[in-house]
């Protein structure tokens, strides 16, 4: 095992200014059934994400410095802040869809070795802070990001959120991924991309804090 910067391979998932994807969203909180998603994203880490359910939307907000979730599907519908490990998982989330160059700077030291995900080799980079838990990113033999492994610290221990990306395509000369799990305690969801339109303008208000309403 090393601990080295130069090895890194995020500059292959260059990033675009913007971007905005739409395609669909299915989780626990759906019943597993398809509906309606948009992703915006703007350089170098906002980040709006909203599933569009028939009783109203989910909507998951990264202005840049704070983020919050709303929670359509509560009995009282409402806004939540986030802080602690959730805000710095929002944080890391939007680095990788927007700038993940800039990972490399998010992490004090590198450690790096291989593993293997279905029989198949893969370069596991492991970044981490003091005080933090540590970020496991596994990156593919072209050097695409296949999986990435987060914990968040609670007072029944660390939990983790695991991300696994696949159908890389070529996106204004940008390899994305159009289809990633989400697998946290929480919630296991499928998102899947139906198209991506890079470099587009964005109003600022797309990444204010959610204003917590229910379809009537």
């Amino acid at each position: 095992e090393t601990s080295t910067k130069g090895s890194l391979r995020f500059m292959r998932l260059a990033a675009a200014t913007s971007f905005v994807a739409t395609g669909t969203y299915a989780g626990w909180d759906t019943g597993f059934q398809e509906v309606p998603l948009e992703i915006v994203g703007r350089a170098p880490d906002q980040l709006t994400t909203i599933a569009r359910r028939r009783e109203g939307n989910s909507v998951w907000t990264f202005d840049g410095r704070n983020a919050w979730y709303f929670a359509v599907n509560s009995a009282v519908p409402f806004t939540l802040a986030l802080s602690g490990g959730n805000l710095a998982g929002a944080r890391l989330e939007a680095l990788v869809a927007l700038a993940p160059a800039r990972l490399q700077e998010a992490f004090g030291r590198w450690q790096v070795t291989k593993s293997v995900i279905d029989d198949q080799p893969v370069l596991m980079l492991r970044g981490t802070n003091p005080g933090e838990p540590p970020v496991n990113f596994y990156f593919d033999a072209s050097g695409l990001l296949v999986r990435m492994l987060r914990w968040n610290d609670t007072t029944v221990g660390a939990v983790p959120t695991q991300y696994d990306f696949s159908d890389y395509r070529e996106v204004g000369g940008v390899r994305r991924p159009f289809q990633w799990v989400k697998t946290s305690t929480a919630n296991q969801v499928t998102f899947i991309v139906k198209e991506i339109r890079p470099n587009v303008g964005i109003d600022a208000a797309r990444f204010a804090k959610p204003v917590a309403t229910r379809a009537r």
